[in-house]
C-alpha cells in the first residue's frame, strides 16, 4: 500500500508539474517575459519559450524546430518570403499574438482559426485576397492588422469576432458600400479606412 502511495504521488507531481508549465500567460506577464531571437538559443530550453522573434531571417519555409515550443505565446514572423503556414501550427494553442508582415501570403491560413486565445493578429504588406469564415471563431481577438492587402472578399461570418477593438484595413481599395458594409459588421470597431476608390465607376 505504501509504495502505491508513492507512485501516486510520483505520478500527481509529475502530472501537475507538466501543466504547471504549459501556460497561457496574462498580457502583463507576456509583455514582460524573456524573447528569443533564434531557433538555436530556444531549442536550448524549449519550454521556457513564450515569446519569439524571428523576423528577417529569409525564409520560405517554418522551421519544423517550431512546433517544440508548446508554451508559445507570441511569435513574429515579419519580414520573411512565407507563403503559408504548417498545419503543425495548429497545435500550438496558447497562441496569443501572431505577427506575420511584409511575407508573400496570398490567402489567410486557416491554422489561424485554431488558436482559440488569439488577441492580435498582423499580416499588414501580404497579398491576401480575402479573409475566412471561421475567423468569426476568434471570440478573444482585439486586433487585426491588415493594411496593404489585396482583400476583396470579406465574409458575414467574420462578425464572430465580438472583442475586437481594432482593425487596420488602410492602403485597400474598397468601394463606398463596400466600406459601409464591413463598418456595420464591426459596430463596436475602430476601423481604418483610406480613401473609397470609385471602383467600376466611368
Amino acid at each position: 500500500m505504501i509504495i502505491l502511495m508513492r507512485i501516486l504521488v510520483l505520478a500527481l507531481v509529475s502530472f501537475f508539474g507538466l501543466n504547471a508549465r504549459a501556460q497561457l500567460l496574462s498580457q502583463a506577464a507576456l509583455d514582460s517575459t524573456k524573447e528569443y531571437y533564434s531557433i538555436e538559443s530556444a531549442m536550448k530550453e524549449p519550454d521556457k519559450v513564450y515569446r519569439l522573434q524571428l523576423t528577417k531571417k529569409k525564409y520560405k519555409v517554418l522551421p519544423e524546430e517550431i512546433r517544440h515550443f508548446r508554451n508559445l505565446n507570441a511569435l513574429d514572423i515579419g519580414k520573411n518570403k512565407l507563403k503559408e503556414l504548417p498545419a503543425w501550427m495548429g497545435d500550438l494553442k496558447y497562441m496569443q499574438e501572431f505577427h506575420a508582415p511584409n511575407n508573400k501570403f496570398k490567402a489567410m491560413p486557416e491554422v489561424v482559426c485554431k488558436w482559440k486565445h488569439l488577441k492580435r493578429l498582423d499580416f499588414h504588406q501580404n497579398e491576401i485576397t480575402g479573409l475566412i469564415a471561421c475567423m468569426g471563431g476568434l471570440k478573444e481577438l482585439t486586433s487585426l492588422d491588415l493594411w496593404s492587402n489585396e482583400l476583396e472578399d470579406f465574409p458575414d461570418e467574420v462578425n464572430g469576432m465580438a472583442a475586437l477593438k481594432f482593425m487596420d484595413l488602410r492602403v485597400i481599395q474598397f468601394d463606398q458600400s463596400e466600406m459601409e458594409r464591413i463598418t456595420e459588421l464591426f459596430p463596436r470597431t475602430q476601423i481604418f479606412f483610406s480613401q473609397p476608390c470609385n471602383c467600376g465607376t466611368p
